[in-house]
């Protein structure tokens, strides 16, 4: 006889809990911002402006803002390679690992793992466009090429894990399946999308860097 248990939670409670956590998520990078940014607004000033009311452009503080949110998860992110790190120890242990599970298992751990030194660099990245640091406009436009081809391919990774995960029943075994999936799979795609859109951002902004960088 097979008994199946399903538990969901009412929409109400998730949208609720998604607001929450994105207020809560915002509270770090926005002090930081409004730390960073007054202190880097002479920087912006040309001739004939108001150096205390100078501020750089839109697009720069935005990109630097999610610089912030997203360079705040370096820390916290570790927790994605090391719940790999157990997930791969318990295939061992408990001895139902299978070579395409504990592969899929590492590679998932290994790109949680570049993802929160990756986050690292953003916050140092988002003081620097604030304070427009004349050597980010000479790099932002091939930094922003590399974040954007890492980023994608992560993304695509995970994209296609996911689906034969979803849809190949064989492919890994169904413990490892529920709890890879939702504790370290999706976690990386969604960052890896977050990081794609900084990307973009970052390539609009190098050449309004590089113009506004002529006007000084």
């Amino acid at each position: 006889m097979e008994t199946a248990f399903s538990f969901a939670l009412p929409p109400a409670v998730i949208a609720v809990a998604a607001v929450l956590g994105a207020i809560l998520a915002a509270i770090v990078p926005t002090a930081l911002y409004l730390y960073v940014e007054p202190r880097g607004r002479r920087q912006w000033a040309v001739t004939g402006d108001n150096p205390d009311t100078r501020r750089a452009p839109a697009l720069v503080r935005l990109t630097a803002w999610l610089s912030f949110a997203v360079g705040q998860l370096a820390v916290p992110w570790l927790f994605v390679p090391v719940v790999c790190g157990v997930l791969f120890f318990l295939q061992l242990r408990l001895g139902f690992g299978r070579p395409v599970g504990m592969g899929v298992t590492l590679a998932v751990g290994i790109a949680g793992l570049v993802q929160s030194i990756v986050s690292l660099r953003l916050l140092p990245l988002g003081v620097r466009m604030l304070a427009r640091d004349p050597k980010l406009a000479a790099r932002a436009a091939s930094r922003a090429r590399w974040h954007a081809m890492a980023s994608a391919g992560v993304l695509g990774a995970m994209l296609a894990l996911g689906w034969a995960i979803a849809t190949i029943p064989s492919f890994v075994h169904p413990w490892l399946r529920a709890a890879l999936v939702f504790t370290a799979l999706r976690p990386v795609a969604a960052y890896a999308a977050v990081c794609l859109l900084h990307a973009a951002l970052l390539g609009r902004c190098a050449g309004l860097l590089e113009g506004e960088g002529k006007k000084r």
